[in-house]
């Protein structure tokens, strides 16, 4: 079956309880989110930053849900497919309406560094698929990825000082595995703490850390990316 036509055949929307903290995981052929907004869905449905949606109404950003699905199929999703299908559940019960265009942007673009590269290659098990995760507040995980899907990621899961798209300008091909460890801005990260011995020394901010750790780093510039622009959207019919 071809992706476009890969579909959650069951799928919970409800309003999340107050306070609940946002969290998507995907295990087996289920995926869940709980206190995810649209503007979070269309994140990871469209692989966009924050300043890259635009229009819609502020509930869009603000209210948010819990979302339960299953794809009901004998094997697990890749990412490309989740994405995918998330896209389908916001047109089909949000009644989603998008135009894209193309814009000029401040980004970081993801650039190899003067150092010497330190990218590990992926596992060659031909059953392993793409994954990634943050263990907070600084830990960050990419399993058998490209340069563009660790952008991606970095995107995803960097602290708030990660303020602009990422975009890969390495020009690296291939897949590795990757795993950094950083230390968030303290003024952003209130009520988290590093957890290690007190005569470690920590790890350093994300953008040195991307350096010693990978041999990469982030230029702040401009570049053309992919806006989304919501049209109309309703609230999520009932299940």
């Amino acid at each position: 079956m071809a992706l476009a036509q890969q579909r959650f055949q069951i799928a919970t929307i409800k309003p999340s309880a107050p306070n609940t903290s946002k969290h998507t995981q995907s295990r087996g052929t289920k995926f869940a989110t709980t206190g995810t907004t649209v503007e979070d869905l269309l994140k990871f449905a469209y692989n966009v930053h924050v300043s890259q949606i635009v229009g819609g109404p502020s509930w869009a950003r603000t209210d948010q849900f819990d979302v339960l699905a299953d794809l009901e199929m004998d094997r697990r999703p890749s990412l490309d497919e989740l994405k995918a299908m998330t896209a389908d559940l916001l047109f089909d019960r949000f009644h989603l309406v998008l135009g894209r265009e193309r814009r000029e942007l401040p980004v970081f673009a993801l650039v190899r560094a003067k150092d010497a590269l330190k990218l590990k290659p992926a596992s060659s098990d031909p059953s392993s698929i793409l994954s990634g995760a943050l263990t907070p507040p600084g830990s960050l995980y990419v399993h058998g990825g490209t340069l563009t899907d660790f952008a991606a990621y970095l995107q995803r899961y960097a602290p708030p000082e990660i303020n602009r798209p990422v975009v890969d300008q390495t020009g690296i091909p291939g897949r590795f595995e990757f795993e950094l460890h950083f230390t968030p801005d303290s003024s952003q990260t209130e009520g988290q703490s590093i957890a290690s011995p007190s005569d470690a020394i920590p790890p350093p901010e994300i953008f040195s850390a991307i350096q010693d750790q990978l041999g990469l780093k982030l230029r702040a510039t401009k570049a053309e990316v992919d806006v989304l622009n919501i049209i109309s959207i309703t609230p999520p019919t009932p299940n």
